[in-house]
């Protein structure tokens, strides 16, 4: 498991030992492949497959643009990353958060190591209300909880921390 930077300065996403790219990247491109969501659609019995698609393609492009946004105009990540649990509002230390537009069906899923600074653990398209309620976002909740354990164990409790692990798993 590593940690890389992508392309926000104070934005950073697990990549996994098992896959290709890291967890940003390998989301984006499933999020815009139109195969990957009509086969999505089908297992997840979605009625209107065409709507579904088309929808998950605009969601996907709706996060990539505000994400390049906030970058470009240097606003803190916060204006997209909430509280993934009411419980953890105002938390300092690794709270779990989800990436949130309204009315967009697609959430990435982080940990905020500090003001402006998060990772990116996973994502999912939501067929739920709750994350619990679906397999899928059901592992991503695994997968934030899993990474922040990680987190804690290598010793990351601020952003001084967390870059020295950067550097150490380099």
């Amino acid at each position: 498991m590593r940690i890389v930077n992508i392309f926000a300065e104070h934005l950073f996403a697990f990549h996994y030992s098992d896959e290709v790219d890291n967890e940003y990247d390998r989301l984006i491109e499933d999020w815009t492949d139109v195969n990957y969501l009509r086969e999505y659609a089908k297992s997840n019995n979605v009625t209107n497959i065409n709507k579904f698609v088309k929808d998950r393609l605009k969601d996907a492009e709706q996060i990539q643009d505000l994400l390049e946004e906030i970058t470009f105009n240097n606003k803190p990540l916060e204006f997209y990353f909430k509280s993934l649990f009411d419980l953890e509002m105002g938390v300092k230390i690794l709270s779990l958060q989800k990436g949130k537009i309204d009315k967009n069906g697609i959430r990435l899923y982080a940990i905020k190591i500090d003001e402006n600074l998060f990772v990116i653990t996973g994502g999912a398209i939501k067929m739920s209300q709750k994350m619990q309620d679906h397999p899928d976002s059901n592992q991503e909740l695994i997968k934030v909880k899993k990474a922040k354990s990680f987190l804690l164990e290598n010793g990351v409790v601020d952003i001084d921390s967390f870059y020295e692990l950067i550097n150490e798993i380099e």
